[in-house]
C-alpha cells in the first residue's frame, strides 16, 4: 500500500509539472509568434469559480469562437464590446485577450461586425 501511494504522488507531481510547462509554452508561443487583431466579447459562461469568457474573431477569412480565460470584472458591462487580442500565428486558437484595452476605432469595429453578421447569415 505504501508503494502504491508513492506511485500516485509521483504521477500527481508529473501531471502538475506538465500543466505548468504547457501553460508556459502556450504564453511563450503567443509572445514569440505574435499576431494582433480585435475580438468581440460575446459570453460569460458561469462556472463554480468566476466564469469562462468567450470571444469571436476573424483571422485570414476564418471565424474563430474561443475561450479567453476567466470573465473580466464587471463582465455584464463588457459583453458585446471589442477588445485587443493577441494570438499565435502558428495556431490562431491560442489567444490572449486584454479586457482592459477596449477598442474604440469605429472602422475596425465595423469591419469585424460586418464579418460576424455575414457569417451569422451563412450559418442560418
Amino acid at each position: 500500500m505504501e508503494k502504491f501511494s508513492k506511485v500516485i504522488l509521483v504521477f500527481i507531481g508529473i501531471g502538475l509539472f506538465y500543466l505548468v510547462l504547457k501553460g508556459r509554452n502556450y504564453k511563450e508561443e503567443i509572445r514569440e509568434y505574435a499576431g494582433q487583431t480585435i475580438c468581440k466579447y460575446t459570453l460569460c459562461k458561469p462556472t463554480k469559480g468566476s466564469g469562462i469568457a468567450y470571444v469571436k474573431y476573424y483571422i485570414k477569412g476564418k471565424l474563430y469562437r474561443n475561450r479567453a480565460g476567466g470573465c473580466p470584472d464587471n463582465s455584464e458591462f463588457k459583453i458585446n464590446k471589442y477588445y485587443e487580442l493577441n494570438y499565435s500565428r502558428i495556431d490562431p486558437d491560442k489567444i490572449s485577450v486584454d479586457f482592459s484595452k477596449e477598442v474604440k476605432d469605429s472602422i475596425l469595429i465595423k469591419e469585424l461586425a460586418s464579418k460576424l453578421e455575414f457569417n451569422y447569415w451563412l450559418d442560418h
